[in-house]
């Protein structure tokens, strides 16, 4: 499985641009929890800017341990498996964020990945 954030700008009409509101969020977390939770993840920066979070990721072991909302901000904690987390992603959704898993190959990366 590959999960993904995309960011549409306003120049994207590819798709309409929504708001996330915190239910979004919660059901997105759910979807994460069963299906990311406990795995071991592979973390990369395709566009290079967040390289030394990717690092972290997998010097810390990689399983993502538990996924926690707050209003529009996601916390993802990754680690060992039967230890306490040691690195936390935030992700915010802002006005226009959306996640995709995918199953399979990993998809193509972009400017905004």
């Amino acid at each position: 499985l590959w999960a993904q954030a995309k960011y549409r700008t306003h120049r994207d009409h590819s798709e309409p641009a929504t708001m996330v509101e915190g239910d979004g969020c919660h059901r997105v977390a759910a979807q994460h929890r069963k299906s990311l939770v406990g795995r071991k993840m592979a973390a990369t920066s395709p566009n290079k800017r967040f390289t030394a979070g990717a690092q972290a990721i997998v010097k810390a072991g990689g399983v993502l341990l538990k996924i926690e909302v707050h209003g529009k901000n996601m916390f993802y904690f990754f680690g060992t498996k039967g230890k306490e987390p040691t690195v936390v992603v935030h992700v915010h959704f802002g006005m226009a964020g959306a996640f995709a898993v995918y199953k399979g190959e990993e998809p193509e990366t972009t400017g905004n990945t």
